[in-house]
């Protein structure tokens, strides 16, 4: 950023402070780019941040579900039916929130991208 809008960045340290306000949505305000160039750049932050979130979001939820269903699978013989079915239930409404999210991340990037 520090390359991109010197001007409002004037050191690497204020160009740095303004990367993490952005990437975790803090966004205190005090220090925007103004140049065309550097909107384009924080834009593409913020959509790389946003991003991160997302995938490891969806990664953390996918390793829990994946283990849940290997030990449904071990202790298969001990668990009743009704039991199977709350684990079954459960797991397709984890992946259904997952999609729903991920569609949410679609809308908001592509606003993100759309011309002022």
């Amino acid at each position: 950023m520090r390359f991109a809008d010197s001007d409002n960045f004037p050191t690497i340290g204020l160009a740095m402070w303004w990367a993490l306000q952005t990437v975790t949505t803090v966004g205190y305000g005090d220090v925007v780019p103004t140049t065309a160039f550097g909107r384009v750049i924080g834009g593409i932050e913020m959509v790389i941040g946003v991003s991160f979130i997302a995938f490891l979001t969806a990664g953390v939820t996918s390793t829990v579900i994946q283990r849940s269903q290997a030990e449904a699978r071990k202790a298969d013989h001990g668990l009743s039916e009704h039991d199977t079915q709350m684990i079954m239930d459960a797991l397709r409404e984890t992946r259904q929130a997952i999609t729903e999210l991920d569609s949410r991340l679609d809308r908001i990037e592509s606003k993100m991208t759309e011309p002022s």
